[in-house]
């Protein structure tokens, strides 16, 4: 990964940190999605022509490639971002940390490949 986008990668990952001790949980929701999401693509785009658009499709390149375990968290971490961005309810502490959580995966996994 190229050093601007690790750093954009963790940024993200560090404002979900601060989005999550400030009880911002649908900012820190949100962060820690595009932050595994920028990881994803960034690991993805060296390997392919094409990059995929859909999270869904983002997912299933994961998967295909022999990532079904990140791919799985993934797709978790986007039900969780959708949630939080355009559902009704609120984020709690514990989804929160969930996404964070699911987001550190991610990105150590697909940095240290």
């Amino acid at each position: 990964m190229l050093n601007k986008l690790r750093e954009k990668v963790l940024l993200l990952l560090e404002e979900a940190q601060r989005d999550d001790h400030v009880k911002c949980y649908n900012k820190a929701v949100s962060a820690a999605y595009f932050a595994a999401r920028m990881a994803a693509e960034s690991f993805i785009a060296g390997r392919m022509e094409h990059l995929p658009r859909r999270d869904d499709k983002l997912a299933n390149v994961l998967r295909n490639i022999g990532f079904e375990s990140l791919a799985s968290t993934l797709m978790e971490l986007y039900k969780l971002r959708k949630k939080a961005d355009y559902g009704e309810g609120v984020m709690s502490e514990g989804d929160s940390r969930k996404a964070i959580l699911y987001a550190k995966t991610v990105i150590e996994a697909l940095t240290e490949t």
